[in-house]
C-alpha cells in the first residue's frame, strides 16, 4: 500500500514539472513596499490582462521578482473592463499586487461607458478624490513616493486647456513645489505608432512646472523620446522624457512614421520598465520576459528650471487614501485684486490662459503683472477674472477677445499686426538674425525642422541648400543658408523672455499693414491666413503638430479643418488644408 502510494505521488510530481508553466501558474505574492527613503523604485507598464493571451503571466512575473510601486498604465483588463474581467484576467496576473499598485485608466476601462468595473475593483486606491466613488469618477489624483512628486491622471476624460482636470493639475503643481515630478496616463502625447497630440494640455502643464518623465501606454510596443517640449523640439536640460510602455500583455503592434526624437524603439517585446527614483535624478530599465533579450536602460537628471515659479502654497487639505497614499487638494485660492494699476489695458482671464503666457501675449514680463495686480499666487487665475496689463494701450484692447491659442497669441494695433509665435528657451539665449543674404546661424537648442518653419521653407529644402541629410546633426555657430529667401524689410528676432508657465521664447515678425479692423472673437488670426499655401503635402517625419507649427496654427484647428480624429495617420502625398 504504502508502494503504491510513494508511485502515484512520484507520478503527479513527474506531470507537474511536465506542464507548461502558463497552465499552473505559481502563485504571485505580493511584495510591501521596502525601499529606502532616498530611492523609489517603481515598476509600470500598460496594456496588460486578457483572459487568452499567457503574456500578462509573465510580465506578472517580472513584477514579483522587481517589488516596488506597480504603476498600470491602463487598458488592464481587455475586452471593456468589466468587472469581471478584471477578476478573471487582470486579479490572476497583475491583481496579486493590487495592495502595492497605483493604477491609472485606459480606453478599455470606459468600454463599458463609465469604468465602473475599474473604480470598483481598485476601490479608493483610484479615486482618493471622491472616496467611494464607483462609477464615472475623476481618476486622477497626486502622492509623494521619496523626494518625488507623482500625478495618476486620466487621459479618457477630459483634460483640455482649462478642464477641470487640467485646473487641478496646475494648482497642485503650484501648491506642491518639487524638483522632480513624474506623470502617468494612457494615450501617449508623442508616438511613432499613429496617433498623436493626446493629452497635449496636460503635458504642458507638466512642462510649465518643470515636470521630467512620463509615462504612457496605448500602443503596443516600447519606445523612449528624448526630452522634448509641448511642441516636439529637442530640450536636453529643460524637456520631459517620455516612456511608451504598452507591452504588459496585449498583442504587439509595429510603428508607423518614426517621429523626431524618438531614441530607441521596439515592437516585438513584452516586459516593464523598471525605473529607480533617486533624490534629483532617476534610472531606468526595460525588462524583458523570458525567452526575450531586448533591453534598454540608462539615467537622467531632473529637470533644473529656474523660470518656474514657486509660490507660497496656499492652504491644502490632505486626504489620507488607503494604502497609505497621501493626497493634497490646494484650497481655492481667491486672487482678487485691491487696487489696479491707474493705466493700463484690462484683460478678462480666458479658459486656458495662464498669467505668463497672458504677459508674454502683451509683451511684458509675468512678475511685473502680478505685483501690479497684487496676485497672492500668480499660478493660480480665474476664468473671468480682471487683470490689468500696466503700459498697454487702449489700441491693443481688441487683442483680449481674439480667438487665439495659448500656443498663438496676436496683439493687434492700428499700424502694425505683430503674430507672437512660441519656441524654446534655451541654454544660451541670443538673438538670431536671418540677414539680406538668407543665411541663418544655429542657435543652442535649433532643429533643421524649426528653423525651416521659422523661415517658411520645408526642413528637406533647408537641408538640400546646406548639403545635409536628416541624419546629419547641426552645431551652434553653424551658418545655414535660407533658400529662396531674399533681402527684405521684415525683421526676425529671437528674444529669450523668463515666463514662469510658457517657458518660451517669442519670435515677433512686425509687418507694416494698412488695415486698422482690429482681428474678432470670429475672425480667429492665424499665419496661413495670407501669404501662405492653402494646403500642404505631406512628406516623411512629418506629423500634423509639426505642420500646424510650421505654419502658425493650432493643430486642433487642423484635424477639424481636414475631418481627421486624433488617431488618423496621414500618408506621405497627402494633402493637408490649412484654411
Amino acid at each position: 500500500m504504502h508502494q503504491w502510494i510513494r508511485h502515484i505521488a512520484r507520478v503527479l510530481v513527474t506531470v507537474a514539472l511536465a506542464l507548461p508553466i502558463v497552465a499552473a501558474p505559481r502563485a504571485l505574492v505580493a511584495r510591501p513596499i521596502l525601499q529606502a527613503t532616498d530611492s523609489v523604485v517603481i515598476v509600470a507598464a500598460g496594456d496588460i490582462a486578457n483572459c487568452y493571451n499567457e503574456e500578462a503571466h509573465y510580465t506578472a512575473y517580472l513584477v514579483e521578482t522587481i517589488g516596488g510601486t506597480v504603476l498600470p498604465l491602463g487598458d488592464l483588463a481587455y475586452e471593456v473592463g468589466s468587472l469581471n474581467e478584471f477578476n478573471a484576467c487582470y486579479g490572476p496576473t497583475w491583481g496579486r499586487f493590487k495592495e502595492r499598485t497605483r493604477p491609472a485608466p485606459g480606453n478599455h476601462e470606459y468600454g463599458a461607458g463609465n469604468a465602473t468595473g475599474y473604480f470598483t475593483y481598485f476601490g479608493d486606491v483610484a479615486t482618493p478624490l471622491e472616496p467611494g466613488c464607483t462609477t464615472d469618477c475623476k481618476g486622477y489624483y497626486s502622492y509623494r513616493l521619496g523626494e518625488w512628486l507623482l500625478f495618476a491622471l486620466n487621459s479618457e476624460v477630459p483634460n483640455q486647456a482649462g478642464s477641470e482636470q487640467e485646473q487641478w493639475l496646475r494648482a497642485e503643481l503650484a501648491a506642491n513645489p518639487t524638483r522632480c515630478t513624474l506623470a502617468y496616463w494612457h494615450r501617449p502625447t508623442f508616438t511613432s505608432s499613429g496617433t498623436f497630440g493626446a493629452n497635449i494640455d496636460l503635458f504642458r502643464a507638466l512642462y510649465d512646472y518643470g515636470a521630467d518623465v512620463v509615462l504612457v501606454a496605448h500602443e503596443h510596443n516600447y519606445e523612449r523620446f528624448a526630452p522634448q517640449n509641448p511642441s516636439g523640439q529637442l530640450e536636453h536640460e529643460r524637456g520631459i522624457r517620455q516612456f511608451v510602455v504598452g507591452t504588459g500583455g496585449a498583442p504587439l503592434h509595429d510603428f508607423r512614421f518614426i517621429q523626431p526624437n524618438s531614441e530607441v524603439r521596439n515592437s516585438e517585446t513584452f516586459g516593464v520598465l523598471k525605473m529607480t527614483l533617486h533624490p534629483g535624478s532617476y534610472d531606468w530599465e526595460f525588462i524583458p520576459i523570458d525567452g526575450q533579450s531586448f533591453t534598454d536602460s540608462g539615467s537622467g537628471s531632473c529637470v533644473t528650471a529656474p523660470d518656474v515659479p514657486v509660490p507660497p502654497p496656499p492652504a491644502a487639505a490632505v486626504t489620507t487614501a488607503p494604502a497609505g497614499v497621501t493626497t493634497t487638494a490646494a484650497a481655492p485660492a481667491a486672487n482678487t485684486t485691491a487696487t489696479l494699476p491707474a493705466t493700463g489695458l484690462d484683460y478678462t482671464v480666458q479658459a486656458g490662459d495662464t498669467l505668463s503666457l497672458i504677459a508674454a501675449r502683451y509683451g511684458l514680463d509675468w512678475r511685473q503683472v502680478a505685483e501690479v495686480n497684487q496676485l497672492a499666487n500668480p499660478s493660480i487665475i480665474e476664468v473671468g477674472q480682471v487683470i490689468r496689463l500696466p503700459g498697454v494701450q487702449a489700441a491693443a484692447a481688441s487683442a483680449a477677445n481674439t480667438a487665439t491659442t495659448a500656443a498663438q497669441p496676436v496683439a493687434n494695433v492700428s499700424a502694425t499686426t505683430t503674430t507672437t509665435t512660441p519656441v524654446p528657451i534655451t541654454a544660451a539665449p541670443a538673438t538670431a538674425t536671418a540677414n539680406a543674404a538668407g543665411r541663418y546661424t544655429v542657435q543652442a537648442g535649433d532643429t533643421l525642422s524649426t528653423i525651416a518653419a521659422q523661415h517658411n521653407v520645408t526642413w528637406q529644402a533647408l537641408a538640400a541648400a546646406n548639403g545635409l541629410t536628416q541624419a546629419d546633426f547641426i552645431q551652434v555657430g553653424q551658418v545655414l543658408t535660407i533658400p529662396g529667401q531674399a533681402a527684405s524689410s521684415a525683421t526676425t528676432t529671437t528674444t529669450a523672455t523668463n515666463v514662469p508657465a510658457a517657458t518660451t521664447a517669442t519670435t515677433s515678425v512686425v509687418v507694416t499693414a494698412t488695415a486698422t479692423t482690429p482681428v474678432t472673437a470670429t475672425t480667429p488670426a492665424t499665419a496661413a491666413s495670407a501669404g501662405s499655401p492653402a494646403v500642404h503635402v505631406v512628406a516623411s517625419g512629418d506629423t500634423l503638430i509639426s505642420i500646424a507649427a510650421r505654419y502658425g496654427l493650432d493643430w486642433r484647428q487642423l484635424l477639424e479643418l481636414n475631418g481627421l480624429q486624433e488617431n488618423s495617420i496621414l500618408q506621405i502625398g497627402q494633402q493637408i488644408r490649412l484654411r
